[in-house]
């Protein structure tokens, strides 16, 4: 990696304590944001994905964070990738447009990281420390649609879908924090049901599909991602807890370079 890992504990230490003496500004592992930003908390992203069609099909895929809050130099010198998976596809779908599809299961991984994030490699989405570990939450559309209480991702597929592999179309859904270096500023339960973030997506199918050099996997569509939530600076013990984690994450690494 371009970036030393001490080098990177050292960020995230300052980040802490940047954050522990801004109250509007939050930093954790070099990445920045406006913990009072108007429009609160929203984040924008590219992504890349599987296509499921048939009940018990499940998805994953990955991407990248462009924006926070509208600012697009929100990580100085490093970059925030993710990866999601295991969304089990509910009902059978032909690609007709207007078909309503349900989702439940699904979690997603957030990381940070130097800059290296090649959508033509997805394995490089997912390395880099864990920032935010998020788990959609179920129950949230138990209405919509006839979907059950164990959707966590409700869409449509859309006017311009065709059959077979070439369906496109949008889904919503909600996540909880589970995890992460900044599970702190965002563990809010500010949205519906108590869940800590809103999610909204996009998909069609790509003019070439990628082949993970790795796995041989196949990602036959992108699109784009936004998910909103509320951001708040945590209490200042919290703080102190995550400087004292990150702390001790750098000295054994030390100590693992000096053994």
């Amino acid at each position: 990696m371009k970036l030393k890992m001490s080098k990177l504990f050292a960020a995230i230490g300052l980040g802490a304590a940047l954050a522990s003496g801004a109250a509007s500004a939050a930093t954790v592992a070099g990445v920045t944001w406006d913990t009072n930003s108007p429009i609160d908390f929203i984040a924008q992203s590219n992504l890349f994905e599987q296509v499921a069609l048939n009940a018990g099909d499940d998805i994953k895929g990955y991407g990248n964070i462009t924006a926070m809050n509208g600012n697009s130099s929100f990580c100085a010198g490093c970059e925030l990738t993710f990866v999601f998976s295991d969304f089990i596809l509910q009902n059978s779908i032909s690609g007709a447009a207007f078909q309503p599809f349900a989702f439940s299961g699904g979690s997603l991984k957030v990381y940070v990281s130097p800059v290296d994030y090649n959508f033509n490699v997805p394995g490089t989405a997912a390395n880099g420390l864990l920032w935010l570990d998020l788990q959609a939450a179920p129950g949230n559309f138990a209405l919509a649609g006839g979907a059950n209480a164990l959707t966590t991702l409700y869409g449509q597929t859309s006017a311009n879908s065709t059959s077979g592999l070439g369906v496109a179309g949008n889904g919503a859904g909600f996540f909880n924090v589970v995890g992460g270096l900044a599970a702190s500023y965002f563990d809010t339960n500010a949205e519906i049901g108590g869940t800590d973030f809103l999610f909204g997506s996009n998909f069609s199918p790509i003019s070439t599909p990628i082949i993970d050099p790795v796995t041989g996997e196949v990602y036959t569509h992108g699109g784009g991602a936004t998910i909103t939530g509320t951001s708040a600076v945590p209490e200042p013990g919290a703080l102190a807890l995550l400087g004292l984690g990150l702390a001790g994450l750098g000295f054994v690494r030390r100590n693992k370079k000096s053994a």
